[in-house]
């Protein structure tokens, strides 16, 4: 008798234990990111491998990001507000990564304003908030092309006796190693709210 009451104690602590351990076992990346409020992930189609000229002047493609996620977002350097904001929070986020982490991710600025954001312009642009990140102008068609795709909006805003802005869309896009099109995030973009998102995306298959 004691030794039925001794396996019966025995498999109630075993059920217990494997209860307990299935409900504090971490959540997946995916329903880290979709439990996360102004946060969309889902499997988008592949972006078109596009041409674009670097910061540097350097003729480009899309295909370059490919082995890395991606954090893209679209602006320019005119902008006097949400993209300098945008940047500011993706450096101090970035300098919270691990070495192995930054070797995971590209920052990617892609700009609206092909016109003025020349690469003499860009280059001291994106130095200035970290040198690892990258910034894509001088096609018109591709930006367009790349827009639609990744359902960014930009408009011409003119400014009678001063010069023009644009608006645009300030999320940031989600582009996994392959260069699917996995997702967005909406502001705000502050270190403390994307560590774990972006660390989230990182784990995605």
């Amino acid at each position: 008798m004691k030794e039925w009451a001794g396996a019966i104690v025995l498999g109630l602590l075993l059920i217990a234990a494997f209860a307990a351990g299935a409900l504090t076992a971490p959540d997946s990346p995916e329903e880290i990111l979709q439990d996360s409020a102004g946060v969309e992930v889902f499997q988008g189609g592949e972006v078109p491998d596009l041409s674009f000229i670097n910061e540097y002047g350097d003729a480009v493609s899309l295909a370059e990001l490919k082995g890395r996620w991606t954090l893209m977002f679209f602006g320019y350097t005119y902008c006097p507000d949400i993209c300098p904001m945008t940047l500011v929070d993706l450096k101090r986020m970035y300098r919270r990564l691990s070495e192995a982490e930054r070797q995971q991710v590209n920052i990617v600025l892609v700009s609206v304003d092909p016109e003025r954001d020349l690469p003499k312009n860009l280059t001291p642009y994106m130095d200035y908030f970290h040198e690892d990140f990258t910034a894509l102008t001088g096609n018109a068609q591709s930006l367009r092309t790349l827009a639609s795709q990744l359902n960014a909006f930009y408009a011409k805003a003119e400014r009678e006796g001063s010069a023009y802005l644009l608006d645009h869309s300030a999320n940031l896009v989600l582009l996994d190693r392959e260069l699917n099109y996995r997702g967005y995030i909406e502001p705000p973009h502050d270190p403390e709210r994307m560590m774990p998102l972006l660390r989230a995306a990182l784990r995605l298959p």
